[in-house]
């Protein structure tokens, strides 16, 4: 038995993207509830905005901090999320696009993990849990996101050296 990715480079350069509707779907809604909660003040969206100084005495620091990348962090969130959305129903993505939906993935990804208080050691819920389905779209979001590395990383040369300097 083999496995064909649902996600592919072609010859031209961008990517074949074969995911059933029902998926799509799913990522197109996750995509749109995105919008409203990277500027919340949303708990599970805080991962999307980690701090950089943690403590009593780095409140000053961390305030710097925050006037300097929160503008970019909600602008490389917002159109991560609009890519998606933009493109869920593509049937290619350029690198561009591919990169967009990584990044997107990888925030919903950590809004679900957050809401989930996931860690290293969690088991997954039991049958009938009402967790499960919020479990289920973190587990396929895990997948779609190790898939788009793979596809992406299969094009980085083994040794560090670009194809045309070998």
């Amino acid at each position: 038995m083999s496995f064909t990715s649902p996600i592919r480079r072609r010859r031209d350069g961008r990517y074949a993207v074969r995911l059933s509707p029902q998926v799509r779907a799913l990522l197109g809604s996750l995509a749109e509830q995105m919008i409203p909660m990277i500027d919340s003040d949303d708990p599970a969206a805080t991962r999307l905005f980690p701090p950089a100084y943690v403590g009593t005495h780095t409140s000053e620091a961390e305030q710097q901090y925050r006037e300097l990348v929160d503008g970019a962090l909600h602008s490389h969130h917002h159109h991560a999320v609009q890519v998606l959305t933009e493109t869920v129903t593509a049937d290619s993505l350029s690198a561009d696009e591919l990169a967009g939906w990584l990044s997107a993935i990888g925030s919903m990804r950590l809004v679900i993990g957050t809401r989930l208080d996931v860690s290293e050691g969690m088991v997954d819920p039991a049958p009938g849990d009402p967790s499960e389905p919020e479990h289920a779209v973190f587990h396929l979001l895990g997948v779609l996101q190790g898939t788009i590395i793979d596809v992406l990383g299969a094009e980085l040369p083994d040794d560090g050296q670009p194809a045309s300097a070998r």
